[in-house]
Parts: structure tokens; sequence; C-alpha cells
């Protein structure tokens, strides 16, 4: 298991992998990342009420939200299991945090939402679901933004060990090492 960064985020970090997970810092990625996928789910299935039901401007922002929680479920899901080189995990990881902060912003949209349906005396039932799932969405984002952070090491491949090849001659690699070959 690689060893976190900063006290209090290898003091949090492990408390949860080892809570959770059993110590395995990939189960607790996973596992957070499921988390995220099935409440992104929900999401776009409610975006697609939204926007039969509500105004305009209320539909545009759910189709949009969805559209980013469609995006970054498949890009995600595909770095995680394909792409595990820094950049792509770095990107990821700043994907995650832009998309945590977009979800927050949306919680405080629904509010306001929330507050003018309020004042007409209309049902604001729905304004406070959508904002309690977003502001949820936001806070597992964020948290898995965090996690991936500390744990990046957890998912960037590991080098392979190098295989001999050779021509005819003997070469052998040993970690860093090269042995170049001899022919004389």
């Amino acid at each position: 298991m690689a060893t976190p960064s900063g006290i209090g985020s290898r003091f949090n970090a492990n408390f949860l992998a080892n809570k959770l997970c059993g110590g395995s810092a990939r189960k607790l990625i996973a596992g957070w990342w499921y988390t995220i996928l099935a409440l992104s789910l929900v999401l776009t299935i409610m975006s697609l009420w939204i926007v039969s039901t509500r105004s305009s401007g209320e539909g545009f922002c759910s189709v949009w939200t969805a559209l980013i929680l469609v995006l970054l479920s498949i890009g995600g899901t595909t770095i995680m299991r394909k792409f595990q080189n820094s950049i792509a995990v770095g990107f990821f990881i700043g994907a995650v945090v832009a998309t945590a902060q977009l979800f927050f912003l949306v919680f405080l949209i629904y509010m306001g939402y929330d507050g003018d349906r309020r004042q007409s005396d209309l049902d604001t039932k729905e304004e406070m679901v959508i904002a309690s799932f977003s502001l949820m969405q936001a806070i597992l984002l964020g948290s898995f933004a965090a996690i991936l952070g500390v744990y990046r090491s957890e998912i960037l491949d590991r080098p392979r060990p190098q295989q001999a090849s050779v021509f005819n001659g003997d070469v052998s690699f040993k970690g860093s090492a090269y042995d170049p070959p001899n022919f004389a």
C-alpha cells in the first residue's frame, strides 16, 4: 500500500480503507466510484423528469449536469480500467474536482428555485430532492477526488519487470541498471 502524503489525509484515508475495505485502497477507490456511478444514474433519470415538468432554465441545468455525469462516468471508468498513467489520472482528478464544484453550484441553484417556488406558494418537494442529491453528489465527488489524490499511486500502472530480449547475445535488465551486450 502506498504511503499517503500529509498527516491528516493519511489518517483519514487509511481509516476509511481499514474500516470499509479491510485496508485495501483499490477496493476503497472502486467502491466509492461505484457509489458515484449509482447516484449519477439516479440523477440522470431525474433530469429526464425535470425536463418534462419544469421551466426551460431548470431543464437546461438538469440536461447539462446529466451530460457532464455521463461523460465523467464513461471517461472515469475508462481511465481507471485502461489508461492508468499519471497524465490520465491527473486529468481525471481535475475533472472530478470540477464536477464536484458544479454539483455544489447546482445544489445552490435548486435551493434558489425552492425559495422562488415557496414564495409563489407552490410545492417544493422536487427541488429539495434534487438539491439533496446534488449536494450528496458534490460531497461524494469531492471526497473521491481527495481519496484518489492520496492513493493515486495505487491506480497508476506499476512498471512491469523488463524481459531480456536477445538477438543472439546475453542482455539482462536488472531494475534500473542496464548491462550492455558484450560482442567481443
